[in-house]
Order: structure tokens, then C-alpha cells, then sequence
């Protein structure tokens, strides 16, 4: 069985966030990015393990494809003293900030939010990018600590920081090969 995502849901975390602004800059925006993530038909090759590992390594490939286009892939940390990198990085020449991407099926997106923060207060973050399940059951129905969409917003709002975060939501459904 393969796994199509049916919806890609978003929030930004800030009301005046501009992210298609940010994205355009890199030769994207908010409504490609969606449409390259649900044109993907995902394949799970390996039955003894977990689904959302490969989701996760074959998400990854797309949003490096995607970013591409207008940016380049970088491996930096999110500050000089952590040697803490995002699943992927994608900035522009000449320009410190980038854009650092998290796709989190594992119960540690906290820890993803707390890079962003840094990332910004250092000064090399310009938006952080996290990826989690809208409805974990879609995706591993007896993984049961994988973060999902509406927990995450919550913890964002509830923060209440300037920090830059487009969260996605993704949501989909398993097809027969």
C-alpha cells in the first residue's frame, strides 16, 4: 500500500506573518509548496518498520527538491554554540538567515520549537518550517506520541513569541498499489 496526502493544512505564527513574502524569495510559495507535498504518492518499502520513518526520509526529499528552485541547501546549526542542525536548511546566497525545516513524527516537536526560538534570537533563522500529522491514526495507527497539527498550534500560540513558524499539517490516506 502507498500513502497519498489528501490535505495540507497551515497556520503561521504570527498574524502578520507574511510567508508567501518569505517564500517568494526563494522562488516558492505557500500554495506550490502544498501542491508539491500532495502531489507525491509516498511508498512504504519497509513493512517491519514504522510507516512515518520513510514518510519522514521521503518527505524530506521532496521539500529539498522543492526549495531547489529558488534556494540552496545548507548545512548549518541554528547557532554557533549548538551543534544542532533541521532536517533541512535551505537559504539563499549572501543572505544569514535561512529557512530551517523539521518534519517531526516523534514525540519531541517541543524540542523543534525551541531550535526556532534560538535560531531567531541568534539571527539565522528568517522562518522555521515544521511538518507533523494532522491525525497521527492516518499515518500509524498504534503510534500513539506522534505530535500532530492542533497540539502544536496550541503550544505556538501559547508561547506567544515573534518567532517566524509556519506549521504544516499534513493528512492523508492509504491507496492500493
Amino acid at each position: 500500500m502507498n500513502f497519498r496526502i489528501s490535505n495540507v493544512e497551515h497556520y503561521s505564527s504570527q498574524h502578520d506573518l507574511n510567508v508567501d513574502e518569505i517564500l517568494k524569495t526563494y522562488g516558492t510559495s505557500l500554495v506550490d509548496m502544498k501542491k508539491a507535498i500532495m502531489d507525491v504518492v509516498f511508498v512504504h518499502h519497509n513493512l517491519t518498520k514504522g510507516f512515518q520513518i520513510e514518510l519522514a526520509n521521503q518527505l524530506k526529499s521532496v521539500i529539498e527538491r522543492h526549495f531547489q528552485v529558488g534556494g540552496q541547501l545548507y548545512s548549518v546549526s541554528y547557532s554557533p554554540a549548538m551543534r544542532e542542525h533541521a532536517d533541512v536548511t535551505v537559504g539563499r546566497k549572501g543572505h544569514e538567515r535561512k529557512i530551517f525545516i523539521e518534519i517531526e513524527f516523534r514525540p519531541n516537536y517541543h524540542k523543534d520549537i525551541v531550535k526556532f526560538l534560538i535560531g531567531y534570537k541568534k539571527r539565522t533563522l528568517e522562518l522555521g518550517l515544521l511538518i507533523v500529522a494532522i491525525n497521527r491514526k492516518a499515518i500509524n495507527k498504534s503510534y500513539h506520541t506522534m505530535p500532530e497539527y492542533h497540539k502544536c498550534v496550541q503550544t505556538i500560540r501559547e508561547l506567544q513569541s515573534d518567532c517566524p513558524i509556519l506549521v504544516l499539517g499534513i493528512d492523508g490516506r492509504w491507496i492500493p498499489t
